[in-house]
């Protein structure tokens, strides 16, 4: 079922156009018979290459490795030495769950594609394969991992207040009520549910539905004319809040069912967290395998004045929305919602340890240096070329004859020029960093806020790159590559950032602690 469950995914792209173009085809013998025969057979490949794949998929359990092999036409052979293996992160979807399963992944440094997943096998082969891990690698031991059988593993994923460590935190129904808020999918959903309306035409096949809602819209403009102009604004508005109110539950409703029960562990080394409602997820991370620490705060998370964040290990190059799109599963981000700024800077003195310790990761810390102003003049000059085309057109359409107004765009051009001032104002605000013997953070954000802060001897690479504009100013860019993505602190000194860059290549190649 896991394996047709991948293949439904990846063909649904495909299958849901072809089931939309049955109902404006319906009339046309011709292409309904070729459409159909295609349905059909896509619906036939789906169990055919599931088993095809569940047929070619075998792995083994070594003493010190794991060895995966899968594939039919391209076949791939995974030879994963414990050793390399810096997280057991655990998953159990409500299917798994219904005939006790569950999906190990073994993430690795190094890597931008998480190795090793072992996808929906009973629970004690995944408590033997724990054990096997720990056996040579004592600190990733998932939950209960000493105890025998598969009761450990269930105990560990059921309540997560029986493991082993300290409670960080743990979130409960108001917190998922402010999570829902501070979601960044709320204005989609609302703006969708708004267009659905529009896509509704006559001609298809919600007709009985669109004509019952238009005789409802009837009855009520009949209604609207006998109001007044206070009772029609008051019904406009209620309209709109109940459309807010169904975007707004369903975020709640999707905070509830990814974040519900969250708990955050740390037992010296390792970090924690498990949540979830339906599908509950568990992420094991080691301390020192945690490249960046990202915190970051909108709008709805200064006023509740809270902070989210993640915690990037080697690997974790891509969100997971971008993993999807390329189909990549990346590893494993230890990933905290919803937090205070005490928590917040606890955890950067529990993941860094005795380093980094005068770098702030709060957004509104004092610490933090701003960029040089001439910044806002690079950023003005970007957004004015990227809006001159979009102006220009509209001039050449008003030139061409069409029903766009000369004057009108001249109009809005010359007040988008100051909003496109007051915006690269804003971003220069928001910019800066701040760096002590040993870390590094780099702030930034329009609306919102986010710090990246990171160990100096854990950077890959630092680069010093000038622009035209740079140069004449005597500025630069300075960019560090992590393993897990990169960090940019703008319009520099010259020469400040060249002994930046000069000084965190010196602790790499000083530092005798390993990156990851």
């Amino acid at each position: 079922m896991f394996f047709a469950g991948n293949i439904v995914r990846i063909t649904a792209r495909v299958l849901i156009p072809l089931i939309a173009t049955v109902p404006l085809v319906r009339d046309n013998p011709g292409i309904l018979a070729v459409l159909l025969p295609l349905l059909w057979a896509a619906l036939l490949l789906v169990p055919v290459a599931a088993t095809v794949q569940w047929a070619c998929f075998r792995f083994r359990i070594a003493e010190d490795r794991l060895l995966i092999h899968k594939g039919f036409l391209k076949k791939s052979a995974l030879d994963l030495p414990y050793e390399r293996v810096q997280g057991i992160n655990v998953r159990r979807s409500p299917v798994d769950r219904l005939f006790e399963l569950v999906t190990v992944a073994l993430d690795t440094s190094g890597t931008i594609q998480a190795e090793g997943k072992l996808p929906s096998i009973r629970t004690d082969v995944a408590h033997h394969l724990q054990r096997s891990v720990t056996a040579l690698r004592p600190g990733l031991g998932g939950p209960d991992a000493d105890q025998g059988g598969s009761g450990g593993l269930d105990a560990g994923l059921a309540a997560a207040a029986t493991h082993r460590g300290h409670i960080l935190l743990r979130l409960g129904p108001a917190d998922m009520v402010r999570i829902g808020l501070a979601n960044r999918n709320f204005i989609f959903v609302a703006a969708l549910v708004g267009v659905l309306g529009d896509l509704l035409q006559p001609g298809d096949l919600m007709d009985p539905v669109v004509e019952a809602v238009e005789a409802g819209v009837d009855s009520a403009a009949s209604a609207l004319t006998g109001l007044g102009a206070l009772a029609r604004v008051g019904l406009a508005a209620a309209l709109i809040a109940s459309v807010a109110g169904v975007a707004l539950l369903l975020m709640i409703t999707s905070a509830f069912l990814r974040h519900h029960n969250f708990t955050l562990l740390h037992d010296g080394r390792r970090f924690r967290s498990h949540a979830g409602l339906l599908t509950q997820r568990e992420v094991v991370v080691e301390g020192p395998k945690i490249q960046q620490l990202t915190v970051s705060q909108d709008l709805v998370l200064r006023w509740f004045r809270r902070y989210r964040v993640r915690a990037l290990p080697a690997g974790a190059l891509l969100s997971p929305e971008q993993s999807q799109a390329v189909a990549i599963e990346v590893p494993d981000v230890l990933d905290v919602p919803l937090l205070d700024g005490r928590l917040a800077e606890d955890l950067r003195a529990l993941l860094f340890a005795r380093e980094a310790r005068g770098i702030p990761v709060l957004p509104r810390s004092k610490g933090f240096k701003r960029v040089s102003p001439y910044y806002i003049r690079a950023l003005a000059l970007r957004y004015c070329l990227l809006s001159a085309p979009v102006f220009g057109f509209l001039l050449f359409l008003a030139w061409a004859g069409m029903p766009v107004g000369t004057r009108t765009t001249l109009f809005w051009w010359a007040g988008f020029l100051p909003a496109l001032g007051l915006a690269a104002l804003q971003r220069w605000r928001r910019q800066g960093y701040v760096h002590d013997s040993d870390g590094l953070s780099s702030r930034s954000g329009f609306i919102g806020s986010e710090v990246k802060a990171f160990l100096m001897r854990k950077a890959q690479s630092a680069t010093v790159k000038q622009s035209p504009l740079q140069r004449r100013r005597d500025l630069a860019t300075l960019q560090v590559q992590l393993a897990c993505g990169k960090i940019t602190v703008p319009y520099l000194d010259h020469r400040a950032a060249c002994a930046l860059r000069d000084y965190i290549l010196y602790k790499v190649e000083s530092s005798s602690r390993r990156w990851h």
